[in-house]
Formats: C-alpha cells, structure tokens, sequence
C-alpha cells in the first residue's frame, strides 16, 4: 500500500468520526417573524434557547409560497429556478401553471437539496414540500407523497419520526410541509386573534414533534431547522383594490397568469408600451418594464416574467375587473424588503449552537446550510455560508468539536509516523 491510498484512507477514517447528523427541514407557511412576540410560543422559545434563532430571514421576491419554497430547497433565486409564481405562463410551452403542476419541464431549473443527497448517497423523505412530487434528473426522494391538505398534523408528524428514527427507513434528510398559519392569515388577517391561536396550535404541533422524536431517543441527534416560506400583509379588498380594467383595454392583454400584489402581464406585441404607459397612472402600485426590474430581486432574467410586471403597494390588491374578489383580509406576495414579507428562522441540534441570535440572512442560505449540515457537495446555487456557518458547531454523538480535533490531531500524527515508516520499508 502507498502512502497516498493510505492517507486517502485515513482522511476518510477522520471524516467519517466527524460526519454529520440527520437533518430535518421544517416549514410552516406563512409564519412571520414577528407572530411570536404575540403569541404564546413555549416550545419556540425552547429552541431558541438550546439552540440559535434569527430575528427574521429575507425571503425571495415575489413572496409566494411555491416560488419562496423551491428557492430555499435549491439555494436559487427565482430567475435561476424557474418558478416565479404561484401560477404563471410560459411562452415557449404556451402553456399556464399552478400549484398542481408537477411536469419535471417546470421544475427542472434547480436541483432540490433531496435530489443533490440523493445523488451522493443520503436516503430523503419530503414530506409535501413543493416540488417533491416531481421528478428532476430522473430521481425523486425515497419517500414522498402527492400534497392532500386534509392529512392531519400530527399524522405527518408520526411519519416524519418513523423515518428517522426506525432503521427501516433511515432516513438522513427528512423535511415537512404544514400549511399553517398561513391559511389562517389569508382569511382572517395577520393581526387577528385567529391568527395568535393558530400560532400557540403551530408551536403545540412542534413540542408533539420534539416529544416523539425525545421517545426515540433521537432528539439530540438531529439538526432541526424550523422556517418559513413568507409573512403576510393585511388587506382590504374592498377599499384597497387596483382593477387594471380601470386603466387599460382588458382586449389588448394576451395573459395576466394571477393579480393579488403581483401581477405579471403579456399584452398583445404591438400593445406593450400603451398598456405600460396607462398602468403607470394607477395610484399605489408601481409597473415595471420587464428590462427594468429592480436587480436586487433577481426575478427578471427567466422567460417566464412577462413584459410588464405591477407591483402593489404593501396592503393593496391587484384586480383584473370588478368580479375579482376575494373574502380575505391578508396576503403575501409583496416586495421581499418589507418587515410584514420576512418570515422566521430556528434551529437546534448537535451541530448547532445554542442560545445563539443569528443576524438576518436570505433564504437561498438555507440550501448550502442543509448540504453543510449533511456533509454533502452542493450544487451550484446563489446562498453563502457566510452568515450561517456562524452558528454551525461540529459535534456529532456528544463529542464537542475541540475534542474531536484533539484526537483526530493525535491519531493523525501517530498514523501518519506509522505509515512513513511502513514506505521506508
């Protein structure tokens, strides 16, 4: 044997005693940051007190549960990824997509972080996240479901802790999708009494988690992240309400996908610059050329936007005519920058540091933290460790990291002597 193989060996020797844990990616929709200074939230404030918590995160533009989801499952932006909408029209398909769209065309902009662990040999069980269902570069996750909102919380629960804890499975990344409290936010409004006791349910349903995963013994042998896709703005849809019908000829418009804060728009070829200069005049909301797009939201460069994009002043809503109306009182959607749009961010586990307050960081930083976490290559993408690796420890099954480094320094040095003399001979 040559002491390159040798050594190869012992770097794996190393690597293996200071691998990873498993990972589990908790997203509860529409969960903004500041819902937990209003409610009572025992089970969160225990997170963050045994392990690290930001104030809140920035999220993409726009602030859509579909686009802002895959965003974080692949580092991307959305121009990089493809999904910038809820629902949205691609020209060269010709063809219109929705939350029920699973054809591998759409979501094939991005590698998810299930397909990058898979690819290196970690088993993955996606519990209704979006984009899951799909299959891209010809894998899926070993374990995943069609969404079905009727399947009770705690029912995805008991599933997600079978997965990691029975060796059966042996699951190393596992992540979970609730819908809540977003719903509740679009119906009754974020600054409602719903939506505080729909926060204390949420933070029940994580301490039913942390006491299944506690009867397993597995607790303090997973990272958890604990995160959320967007916040939610109040609205008024009868009195805040811009009907483009009002400022331009409805028959010069080839598609308008969705309204609601955003809206993208394709007017007939010869119409463009009309329709823009009209909408233009409508008080609270701002239209963009395609081309001229603010770059911070790295949103213009994919096909999918449309020439014109309107944008709503925060609480305001985007009508396509009179009978456009909803009976919300909340939405999401708006520009990533403002406070209502940021949702939070918590994490425990033996690779994260406890009692720790992280500063802001994006989501797309939550891809290249998982891969981290897992001890995997990621792929290409747009996050940085640059802030997160701040609260990552390496400890692994109890030993701390400056114990690790100490008797892998040992070793190293009495394999390495051991093997220079074994090439001498």
């Amino acid at each position: 044997m040559t002491f390159k193989a040798s050594f190869s060996i012992l770097s794996i020797f190393i690597w293996t005693v200071i691998d990873a844990s498993k990972v589990l990616v908790i997203s509860m929709d529409g969960f903004r940051w500041d819902y937990i200074g209003k409610a009572k939230t025992p089970v969160f404030d225990e997170f963050a007190a045994k392990g690290t918590r930001a104030v809140y995160i920035n999220p993409t533009f726009v602030t859509k549960s579909l686009p802002c989801h895959y965003s974080m499952a692949t580092g991307l932006y959305e121009e990089s990824h493809g999904i910038i909408a809820n629902s949205m029209y691609d020209q060269e398909f010709d063809e219109t997509f929705n939350y029920k769209t699973i054809d591998t065309k759409w979501w094939d902009g991005g590698e998810p972080v299930w397909i990058t662990a898979g690819k290196q040999g970690k088993k993955t069980g996606i519990y209704f996240w979006h984009g899951s269902e799909t299959e891209i570069q010809g894998l899926r996750p070993d374990f995943y479901y069609a969404y079905n909102r009727s399947v009770p919380f705690k029912e995805r629960v008991d599933t997600v802790v079978q997965w990691l804890s029975n060796s059966t499975f042996d699951i190393d990344l596992a992540m979970l999708y609730f819908y809540q409290p977003d719903r509740t936010g679009h119906l009754y409004g974020p600054n409602s009494s719903e939506v505080i006791s729909k926060v204390e349910e949420m933070d029940a349903i994580l301490g039913y988690l942390v006491r299944e995963l506690d009867k397993t013994e597995m607790l303090d042998k997973i990272n958890i992240i604990v995160t959320s896709d967007h916040g939610m703005a109040e609205i008024d849809y009868t009195n805040r309400r811009i009907d483009v019908s009002d400022y331009i000829d409805m028959t010069a418009i080839l598609h308008i996908p969705a309204a609601g804060p955003v809206a993208n728009i394709l007017p007939k070829a010869n119409m463009i610059e009309t329709v823009f200069q009209n909408l233009s005049r409508a008080p609270h909301m701002k239209v963009y050329r395609k081309e001229e797009i603010p770059n911070r939201w790295h949103y213009k460069n994919h096909r999918r936007v449309l020439p014109i994009l309107a944008v709503a002043d925060e609480g305001w809503m985007i009508v396509k005519g009179p009978e456009d109306y909803k009976n919300e009182k909340g939405a999401h959607g708006y520009d990533n920058e403002l406070s209502s749009m940021k949702p939070i961010f918590y994490a425990r586990g033996p690779n994260v540091k406890s009692g720790y307050e992280a500063s802001p960081f994006n989501s797309v930083d939550i891809y290249p933290l998982m891969c981290e976490l897992l001890g995997i290559e990621p792929a290409a993408n747009n996050g940085t460790l640059d802030i997160v690796q701040n609260f990552i420890v390496k400890e692994t099954s109890g030993v701390s990291s400056s114990e690790i480094s100490s008797v892998s320094t040992i070793t190293l040095c009495v394999l390495v002597r051991v093997l220079i003399e074994l090439e001498k001979n």
